[in-house]
Formats: structure tokens, sequence, C-alpha cells
């Protein structure tokens, strides 16, 4: 959908001044904006009401699991609410928001920029952020470099937050591939995930993503598994690749390589046992390993 700002506006004026488009996609868009009440910048969340059913429930998850589990390893949220907005044709329709705090750019973008040290800080803010969720019974279901963001405190030191949690749910509610449809990225989803009689705790295929993630971000951008044969072939066959980091020319990285397999193990019961005892292995092997940074 195409946004102007004057729709914005109007349907914003007396909460949100200097809007700013920061990323659409599907009925959605992230605004960066002036907040007249909060006075700071901050970021709007919005989703179209389109009539899709479940949506209002699923945003307002969405937000509610932000509000009430707070951590410097999640993207913070502050309000929420529905604004009529002006679509270009001139027709007006329901939308739904959340402000949040700004980010300065996701992983995705900052990543292949970053030197080693900070590219481990990502990975193992990311692991950190994961096992908090997850003691709380909350799986994310969409972990990729694109919805790791970063912040930048007023000192200049910068941190990991998780946000997009658009597909998030309490880890033993939510069968994936009901009625046909499969949630999540398919680079990122765990074989058992594309089954529809899979066990419903997602947390073990958060697990899986955050191994995907961790191998990219440490890479330099490359992948662990062969996906030329499609992405479920891949996930369900192909081996994992040892992971090649650039400022170590070539040097194998044994220890960090078997805590990538097992987080990456094709099932469920064979990854670790949860996010918190992954990132002490994943600690243990790095230093193993010789790698500092």
């Amino acid at each position: 959908m195409s946004y102007q700002p004057a729709d914005f506006d109007q349907a914003f004026a007396d909460r949100f001044a200097s809007f700013k488009l920061l990323g659409k996609g599907g009925e959605g868009a992230v605004l960066a904006v002036w907040d007249r009440v909060r006075k700071a910048d901050v970021a709007v969340k919005l989703a179209r009401d389109a009539g899709e059913p479940g949506l209002f429930e699923r945003f307002e998850r969405e937000y509610q699991i932000l509000a009430v589990t707070r951590s410097d390893r999640l993207v913070r949220v502050f309000d929420h609410g529905q604004a009529l907005v002006r679509r270009p044709d001139g027709v007006i329709e329901p939308h739904f928001w959340y402000s949040m705090e700004r980010c300065d750019a996701n992983v995705r973008k900052t990543s292949p920029h970053m030197a080693i040290a900070e590219r481990l800080a990502v990975v193992l803010q990311m692991l950190d952020g994961l096992a908090l969720l997850h003691a709380k019974n909350i799986a994310h279901r969409d972990i990729k470099p694109d919805n790791l963001f970063l912040s930048t405190s007023p000192k200049g030191a910068r941190s990991v937050k998780i946000g997009d949690f658009g597909i998030a749910t309490i880890a033993r509610v939510a069968p994936n591939a009901m009625s046909g449809t499969v949630y999540g990225s398919p680079v990122y989803l765990a074989p058992e995930r594309w089954q529809a009689e899979a066990d419903d705790d997602w947390r073990p295929a958060d697990q899986y993503a955050a191994g995907i993630t961790l191998f990219e971000v440490l890479s330099g951008g490359q992948l662990p598994l062969d996906f030329s044969g499609g992405h479920l072939r891949g996930h369900e066959r192909s081996a994992v690749r040892p992971l090649p980091i650039p400022e170590l020319r070539g040097r194998r990285v044994a220890a960090v390589d078997e805590v990538i397999r097992q987080m990456l193990a094709k099932r469920p019961q064979w990854r670790h046992a949860d996010m918190a005892s992954c990132k002490r292995e994943l600690e243990a092997a790095l230093l193993g390993d010789g790698i500092t940074g």
C-alpha cells in the first residue's frame, strides 16, 4: 500500500508529527515520528485492518508481549491504539498502531560492516533475548537478521534488540502449517515446522533459526545449509557446513561448529536443552577455539 505524509498528519494530528516512512510490507508500515506526548523521536508500527480474521488479535498480542516482557534485549513499546487513515484513492480505512523505541538499523544491513567483536556481541545478545522469552514460554517464530535491531545508548554503546513479534506466540498454542499456511521465513524455518502435526512448542524452532542467523552473522553473510534443491530439502537433508569466519583466514573452529550443528539438528529433541545452555556452550566453544574478537 502507498502512504503519503498528509494521510498521517490527518490521522494522528493530536499525537504524532514529522512522519518518515522507514519500511513497508503487506498491509502495514513502520514510520519514524515525533511523539508530541512523550516529547521524543519514536517509531510507529501500523497495520491496515483489511478484515483479515485474527489480525487484531495478533497485533494486540505482539504489543502485549513486548509491553509485559521488558528487557534490554527486546524492542521497547510505549502506547497503542487505532486510527483512520486515508488511502491515496480517498478511501478511509481503520488501522492498528503501536509506538516503540526507534532503533538505528537491523542486523541484516549492518553486520557485513561490523568487526568480529561486534558480530560476536550480536549473536550472544540474540541468545540472551531468546533465553528470556523462552523462560516465559514465549516463542518468537521468525528469528532472522532482519528482525534483530541495533540501538545506540546516549554513551554510544550499541546493543541488539529483538523485534517484529507479528507471529510470536505462547510456546504451546501454535501448530504450524494449519489450513495449508506455513508461518515463518523459509531459510530459517526448522524442518519440523513445515508439517502440521509438529509439536506445538516452537522454542526448539527458534533455536534452529538462531543457529542459521548465528552462522550467517559470523560468516559475513553465508548460509550453513545447501538450499539449491529447495528450502525444505535443504533443511531436511543438507549437512551443516563448517563456519568460515573471514578474520580467521580459513582456520577451522571445531568447537563452535559443534555448537551450531547441535542448534541445527534435524530433530528438535537433538538440539540444546534451552537457549541459556546453548549460550553457555557457545561461549565455552568460542573460548576453546580462541575467538575473542
